[in-house]
Order: C-alpha cells, then sequence, then structure tokens
C-alpha cells in the first residue's frame, strides 16, 4: 500500500505493553482459556469439551503482573508457561520433550503426534503424571491480552499465536468460542512437526523472493520485479500478522478496536512486528495518526483485506457442529505493500486452509518491472475508480490507464477506454440473461474488450461465459477450449472453491451432459414452434 508522509517517525513506534496499558480504561483477568491437545487442536481450559481429542487438563489461570499491581497485556494461558511456575521433573513425556526444544517445522507449536516411548503394561493403565503425582498440562501455543472489550454478549479479545509458521507468529481479535472452533481445525491446529500439504511459503523460495523493495516518488515503498516472471507463476504466499473478526472491526467504536489492535501487535515476534509498523498509515494529511493507538489503528485500515474463513461452530440449541464462514480483516505485511495499478499484473486470493494470501502473475513481468495489484474493481470507469481510490486511499492513480500524470492530454484515450467498460457491462447483462438471444461472438468480444483493457486479473470471467456460449449452441470443442482457459487462470486468482471452478470441471469432463449443452439451441427452437415458424 502506498505510505504517507505524515507517517511518525519510527523513532516513536515502539510499542510498549505500559503504553498500552496507560491507554486501556480497564484490565479484564488475563486466565487461561484453552489448552493444546495431544491430538492436535486446543480444548477449553474448564474440561467442559466431550471430545475425544480433550483429555482432562485443567489449566491453571495465570497472569504476569506489572509493578504497579496491573495485568501484563501479554500473560500466558499455561501454567506450564509461566516465569512463576516450578520446573517440571525430568520426564519420557513426548508433551514435555517438545517444550525443550524449538519447533524444527514451520507449523504452529503445539503437542506432538509421535507415539509416546514403549512403557510397560501397567505403566499404560496409569494416568500421565509427573513425579510429584500432579497431571502433566500440555502447553498451549495461545497467549491472551490483558483487556477485551464487548459487542453485545460478544467478548472480543486478542490471542497470540508466537510459533505459528516458523516464528512468523499471528494474533486474532476474536471471540473465545471462535478461537477455539479456529485452533481445532488446520492450520492453526495442527500438532507440532506437521506439515500441511500446502505451506505457506514463497512460490519460488523463502530466502530469494522473486521481487525487491523500491521507493517509488509519491507512491512510497513497492515491489519490483528482480527476474522474468511468466503468466499464472506464484509469486508469493504469506500468512497474516493479524486477523480481526469482522464483528469487531465493525461493532467496536474506535478506541475500544486500537486498544485490542495495539495488544495484538505488541504480542507478535519482533520482526513480524517491525515490518507492520513499517506499513503504511496513509490517510492524507488531515488525519495522520495522532499517537501510538491511532498509528496501529490506521496501518491496519490502510492495508488490511477481506479474509473469510470456514470453521465449524458449535450450535447453541442443538449443540451440533455446524458448518460456518466467519468474516476476518487481515493484514499481510508483504502483500500490502503491492502497489495500485488499475491494469494490475498481479491477482490473489486468501486460502483459508493455510490463512495464506496467494498471489500470482496474471500476464508476463518482465524484471525491473512494478508488481501491482488493483485495490478496486478495475472493469469501472475511470471517474469512478479516481473516486473510490481518493476516498478509502486518499491518493490519486497515475496508471497508464488512467493517463499517466498528465491526465488530461490525451482525453479521447481516456473516453474510448470508459466506452469500452461500458460496452463490458452491457454485453455481461445480456450474456448472463439465459432467456435473451446472446451468441457465442458476443463472448468472444467480451474475451477482447476484456483484454483491451488491461483486466487480464478478471479475464477468466469472459472466459467462462464464452465456455456457456458456445456449448450452448452445440460445439463442444470451443466450448472445452475456454472452460480450460477460464480454469487456468480461475484457480490462481479465485481458489480451487468456487462454483464456476466446479461447473467448468463438468463442462470439461462431458460437454454434452453439462446443463448448457445446446440451451441457445433448444430455447430458439422451442421460441420458433410457439411462434408457429
Amino acid at each position: 500500500m502506498r505510505s504517507s508522509k505524515f507517517v511518525l517517525g519510527l523513532s516513536s513506534l515502539v510499542l510498549t505493553r505500559a503504553a498500552i496499558n496507560a491507554d486501556a480504561t480497564t484490565a479484564d483477568s488475563g486466565g487461561a482459556l484453552f489448552y493444546s491437545s495431544p491430538f492436535g487442536g486446543l480444548c477449553p481450559a474448564d474440561g467442559s469439551s466431550t471430545s475425544s481429542i480433550c483429555p482432562a487438563y485443567p489449566l491453571a489461570a495465570t497472569a504476569n503482573q506489572s509493578t504497579d499491581g496491573r495485568r501484563e497485556t501479554y500473560t500466558t494461558v499455561d501454567a506450564l508457561n509461566s516465569p512463576q511456575s516450578e520446573p517440571e521433573a525430568e520426564s519420557s513425556s513426548p508433551i514435555l520433550q517438545e517444550q525443550e526444544q524449538p519447533p524444527t517445522s514451520s507449523q504452529p507449536e503445539s503437542t506432538s503426534q509421535q507415539p509416546p516411548p514403549s512403557r510397560s503394561s501397567d505403566q499404560d493403565n496409569q494416568d500421565p503424571k509427573s513425579e510429584g503425582g500432579e497431571e502433566k498440562k500440555p502447553a498451549s501455543p495461545w497467549s491472551r491480552g490483558a483487556v477485551c472489550r464487548r459487542v453485545g454478549k460478544d467478548e472480543f479479545c486478542a490471542f497470540t499465536h508466537s510459533a505459528f509458521n516458523g516464528g512468523e507468529g499471528i494474533s486474532l481479535i476474536t471471540t473465545p468460542a471462535t478461537l477455539l472452533a479456529l485452533g481445532s481445525q488446520a492450520p492453526l491446529g495442527l500438532p507440532m512437526n506437521t506439515t500441511p500439504e500446502d505451506t505457506p511459503k514463497d512460490a519460488v523460495s523463502p530466502t530469494e523472493p522473486p521481487y525487491k523493495d523500491v521507493a517509488f516518488p509519491g507512491k512510497g515503498i513497492g515491489l519490483v520485479s528482480t527476474e522474468p516472471l511468466r503468466a499464472l507463476r506464484r509469486v508469493m504466499a504469506r500468512t497474516p500478522a493479524l486477523m480481526v473478526d469482522d464483528r469487531a472491526f465493525r461493532g467496536l467504536r474506535k478506541d475500544d478496536l486500537s486498544v485490542l489492535l495495539a495488544q495484538a501487535i505488541v504480542a507478535l515476534p519482533d520482526q513480524h512486528r517491525q515490518r507492520f509498523l513499517n506499513l503504511s498509515s496513509s490517510h492524507g494529511e488531515s488525519d495522520s495518526p495522532t499517537s501510538q493507538l491511532d498509528l496501529v489503528y490506521k496501518i491496519f485500515t490502510t492495508n488490511a483485506f477481506r479474509t473469510p474463513v470456514k470453521v465449524k461452530l458449535l450450535e447453541e440449541t442443538s449443540q451440533d457442529l455446524k458448518d460456518s464462514v466467519i468474516d476476518f480483516q487481515s493484514t499481510f505485511t508483504e502483500v500490502s505493500r503491492l502497489n495500485h495499478d488499475c491494469s494490475p499484473n498481479l491477482g490473489y486470493y486468501f486460502d483459508w486452509m493455510t490463512l495464506s494470501h496467494k498471489v500470482y502473475a496474471v500476464r508476463d513481468i518482465m524484471p525491473g518491472e512494478e508488481l501491482t495489484v488493483g485495490y478496486v474493481d478495475v472493469l469501472q470507469t475511470r471517474s469512478t475508480r479516481h473516486r473510490l481510490l481518493q476516498t478509502t486511499w486518499h491518493f490519486s492513480c497515475t496508471c497508464q490507464r488512467c493517463g499517466g500524470h498528465s491526465p488530461d492530454s490525451d482525453t479521447h484515450i481516456l473516453e474510448e477506454s470508459d466506452s469500452r467498460v461500458s460496452q463490458i457491462n452491457q454485453l455481461r447483462r445480456e450474456l448472463d440473461d439465459y432467456s435473451a438471444s446472446a451468441t457465442p461472438e458476443k463472448a468472444e468480444l467480451l474475451v477482447a474488450l476484456y483484454e483491451l483493457e488491461g483486466a487480464h486479473v478478471r479475464l477468466y470471467e469472459a472466459h467462462y461465459r464464452a465456455a456457456l456460449e458456445w456449448n450452448g449452441v452445440g460445439d463442444a470443442a470451443k466450448a472445452s477450449r475456454y472452460a480450460r482457459m477460464c480454469l487456468a487462470n480461475g484457480l490462481v486468482l479465485r481458489g480451487p472453491d468456487r462454483p464456476f471452478v466446479e461447473s467448468m470441471r463438468a463442462l470439461v469432463a462431458d460437454p454434452t451432459g453439462h446443463w448448457s449443452w445446446r440451451f441457445r439451441v433448444n430455447k430458439n427452437d422451442a421460441q420458433k414452434h410457439a411462434e408457429g415458424k
């Protein structure tokens, strides 16, 4: 995102627990909420869960106290992690052995899935005890901030998993119930030394990404390609520094949300926290940050992406698990470096299975070319795009499609672009009306207009309509061609779990069995028969 010259100097950005506590008007208790199951996932600390992955390991609530008697913002959630805890006796427990050494994988720190050492039959029948006779309690990877805030009956707190993704760390602002659900599924609920199918790492190499930071006059820091990038190549995949439950984002007052945001950022590992603080807080000269809390709030709101996550939640009435989608607003410290262009060369989607933002090239990119994404819907007229960018991000676009730095010099070119956008919207309405007399030729025209406007990030939409239209007149070969093109672009820009992906795969597998087979021809035949022709 674009930076602002009005951002406070980095010397004043050192967020401290004391500073956050000084801004907080209340400090709720920050005791233990969850513990990590030996089988992966989180369990309620009060032992209320009946799940088979949750043995009875009740935790003693602990919290560090500051010198003035106030609770520290970054409180532990497990007695084993508390500085006041006595050291455990040496034990053969795989749980305790894992705690004595850092995790070796790039996944969240939790308990081991490795089988325990061989024991005698007498030992197998005993409850897990330490030498002192007390139950061993698996360490939870989550800690909670001292201050929570309510929206109606829901209480929102800042939770941090500092070992997530190889020590990158992640903070969430959500309810305890939602965290419990998220922490019981991949990737947040993975046991230690377990690697997910799609580890969120760079497509090329985590140490040598195919881009570098470059300062652009009037735009701040952006990313530039350091090597040729072919279309559809993955450029990066990054997990967020911060995820904020949309209910908290929209329901909390700014001051209350700012306190939770600051707690969440303070608790992140040093490098990830500093990368967050280096992001833009661009809100215009009249609204530059006035305090540490205000700065964190404006960095978040400037750089947040909508990131829906699928999760299983327990219904209050039936006590059954139900598939739900929870909207989060998330900040990614590297993805947020990408500047805007109305004809972007990158596209992206959020993969909720790995909590990673995956970014792909939508066309061939040359070394030295700036990497860009679209902050707004690029298939709008220039005036609409400029209004949205100015209102939300406080800058005027000077990309080539908008006329560069002298937008008034070639008004006829800008007017032609707006005319193409208007025709695109008209064609989409006609093609999406299955009762109208649309044709494959109109779909072909739509594809050409997308390409002329540089809307490669949305080209799969035109390919989808072309596939349906050709199948609609009974041309299976051309329909399959466009379906393949739609899948090639759509999978990397929207992900594999979209309805149009399923539809295009079905068309490729069996064009004549697809719902669209000859639907235009049969409709026209039926209409002619009704008219007596």
